[in-house]
């Protein structure tokens, strides 16, 4: 992912998305509106500007903000055909990157923000944006996409206050998973379960949201649609406590 005066994306999660802009792109689709440029206005990052190189995503915080036109083209303002427009007033539960594979060909394309109700993906494909819904599909590029959100292994560590697991993705990546006071939250950490090998370095918040309540308990299944994963088939899942 190519970034300029960059906002990681761990900043997003748990950010309330207030506005929408956009900036079309001249050629268009009939599978997900292609924009040159898009801003999140976000509560608490201000405007954070999305576009493409050619090929991965670029995104930043620009406090200036959209002008009028970018270049020639027109911004409109919570455009009522874009996915994202739907999602206002909602905090961003979670964030993840999505690989592009073909061959010997493989880059990080753009992100999928998840909210209540469904995911948005951004991709930077040839040379334009791409917004695609949670109906969207783009064809046979969808086989060339993915997602590092299938669990290979859960562990249980703790049943209540806080519900608690390790997790693997079928990537290899290791997660912790915790629930407490009603607040969900997934981190990754590069070090694994070992809480002493845990540093900043490559660590990351990919998920947090709050659902109302002050529980301390939930079921592992419940947990996972929230926080948007999934398990792979023939995961496994224990209890370590």
């Amino acid at each position: 992912m190519i970034d300029e005066e960059p906002v990681a994306a761990a900043d997003l999660v748990g950010a309330r998305l207030t506005g929408v802009t956009a900036a079309r792109h001249q050629r268009q689709s009939a599978t997900a509106p292609h924009l040159s440029h898009l801003w999140l206005h976000l509560e608490r990052l201000g405007p954070v500007l999305f576009r493409t190189p050619g090929e991965g995503l670029s995104f930043r915080s620009d406090a200036a903000g959209p002008a009028t036109t970018t270049g020639t083209t027109a911004t409109t303002t919570d455009p009522a055909d874009l996915p994202l427009t739907r999602f206002l007033g909602q905090p961003i539960r979670s964030v993840s990157a999505v690989e592009y594979r073909d061959g010997g060909t493989a880059f990080t394309a753009g992100l999928a923000l998840g909210f209540e109700g469904g995911r948005v993906r951004v991709l930077g494909l040839d040379g334009a944006l791409l917004v695609v819904g949670p109906d969207g599909h783009l064809g046979g590029v969808e086989a060339r996409l993915h997602e590092d959100t299938a669990l290979a292994r859960v562990v249980r560590t703790c049943s209540s206050s806080p519900s608690q697991w390790n997790a693997w993705t079928t990537g290899g990546r290791y997660l912790y998973f915790r629930y407490r006071h009603g607040e969900g939250s997934v981190e990754h950490f590069p070090g694994g379960p070992d809480p002493d090998a845990w540093d900043e370095e490559g660590s990351g918040l990919l998920a947090r949201w709050h659902d109302g309540s002050r529980r301390g308990e939930i079921a592992l299944a419940d947990f996972l649609v929230l926080a948007g994963l999934r398990l792979a088939p023939n995961s496994e899942v224990l209890d370590g406590r």
